[in-house]
């Protein structure tokens, strides 16, 4: 399920990218929450770099054992959120992560805080349903807010893909939005 959750973002990455205009070619990234790094295995063939972020010690294990097996000396992996780089992330991702967050709009302020201008901010997370409001997950609202909240724009939360997980499909939100 994991990897084919990350293929299936990393899908819906490219063709975000080359609607809006953004190139992943050559970009600086911030993969935050990058658990095992199954999305910066796809970013770090293409990325000038990529910091990727996780709080757990195991998950950072397996990722830089990854990235020392693949010599990719321009991806630094990371237990917390570096301070703003000069001129910021061109991209800023976070697959199945902000709404396990304690501050869900605070967090997405501190990743606004660290785009560059015209960067991007693309997260995935699994929808809220509001018939079980201990549920977890993010509501199309929640993102939307925490997105203009942080002061982003030209915002767009919807479903990002499908994938098929113990013989449901599985939709989980998209939500993109640029730093002015």
């Amino acid at each position: 399920m994991a990897r084919a959750y990350a293929a299936a973002a990393w899908e819906s990455l490219l063709r975000l990218a080359s609607r809006i205009g953004i190139e992943l070619d050559g970009a600086t990234v911030c993969d935050f929450g990058c658990g095992t790094g199954l999305l910066t295995e796809r970013l770090a063939p293409v990325a000038a770099r990529v910091d990727a972020v996780d709080l757990s010690e195991a998950m950072r294990a397996v990722l830089a054992e990854k990235t020392a097996q693949h010599g990719w000396e321009h991806v630094a992996v990371l237990d917390r959120l570096p301070a703003a780089l000069t001129g910021g992330y061109g991209l800023v991702v976070a697959s199945s992560v902000l709404a396990f967050v304690d501050d869900h709009p605070a967090t997405v302020a501190a990743l606004a805080e660290r785009l560059a201008s015209g960067g991007l901010l693309v997260h995935w997370d699994w929808e809220a349903d509001p018939d079980d409001p201990d549920g977890g997950g993010l509501s199309v609202e929640a993102a939307r807010a925490a997105l203009e909240g942080a002061g982003l724009v030209e915002i767009s939360v919807g479903t990002g893909f499908e994938v098929p997980f113990e013989g449901e499909v599985m939709r989980p939100l998209m939500a993109a939005a640029r730093r002015p």
